[in-house]
Order: structure tokens, then sequence, then C-alpha cells
């Protein structure tokens, strides 16, 4: 696979990604983006499956994937920790396995064509420079 050339763009918005799923699982009053029972484990799961399927377009390496992967796990799990100690959040082992979900997703959604997304995109940016 070739290698991106923006890397450190890519990464500063993967990180700012980080950023704002960590900002809106901590906040004390978060926007309710949907009334449907249950969506909520949804939401954490598309969070999950975006910020993890981001990273792991950036490295190819396989075992840097999984450890992408673990380090998102872990990241949920901390947060939902963190939720517990706020006093204003709620501590949820779902909220635990949707985000789990979300980010094997995105490992398995790494192993298919889809994963050369930032490389088109790439190509086309350049291709509009020259």
């Amino acid at each position: 696979m070739k290698k991106l050339r923006f890397t450190n763009v890519w990464l500063t918005v993967g990180l700012f990604l980080v950023g704002l799923v960590m900002c809106a699982s901590l906040m004390p009053n978060p926007p309710e983006l949907t009334h449907v029972q249950g969506s909520d484990k949804v939401m954490h799961a598309a969070a999950y499956f975006i910020l993890t399927f981001w990273f792991v377009q950036i490295y190819v390496s396989n075992r840097v994937r999984w450890a992408i992967g673990f380090a998102f796990i872990m990241l949920g799990v901390s947060i939902e920790y963190l939720q517990r100690m706020s006093g204003y959040r709620v501590f949820e082992y779902g909220d635990m396995a949707a985000n789990t979900v979300g980010v094997l997703c995105a490992l398995l959604a790494a192993q298919t064509p889809l994963a050369r997304g930032l490389l088109v995109v790439e190509k086309c940016l350049l291709r509009r420079v020259r």
C-alpha cells in the first residue's frame, strides 16, 4: 500500500476527533442527538468506529492497527470510569461494549479497500493543485 503524503495533517485531524469525543464524553450535559431508545449505543459504536478507522488508514501495519484498536478500547473503558468519578455522568458497561464493537468493526473494515480512503482524498487534492 502506498504511503500517505500528508500524514501530519491526518494525525492532527485524528487527534482533534479524539479530543472531540473525549470532551463530549466528559461534559456535564452533552447534547442529545436523538430520542430513540438505545440509540446512544449506536452513537458510541459509530464514534469509536470513526476514531479507529481514521487511524488505521494512516498506519497500514497490522500490528500497529491492533495496537490502535486496543488503545481505543482502553480509552472507552477509561472514559467510563472517569464518568463514574465525575458525579454527573453515568457509568455503563453497555457503553464500553458498544465502543468495543465500533473498534472491532473498524479493524475489520481496515482489511477492505475502504482503508484506502485517505489515499484517494490525497490523490484528488494533488490533482487539483496541478
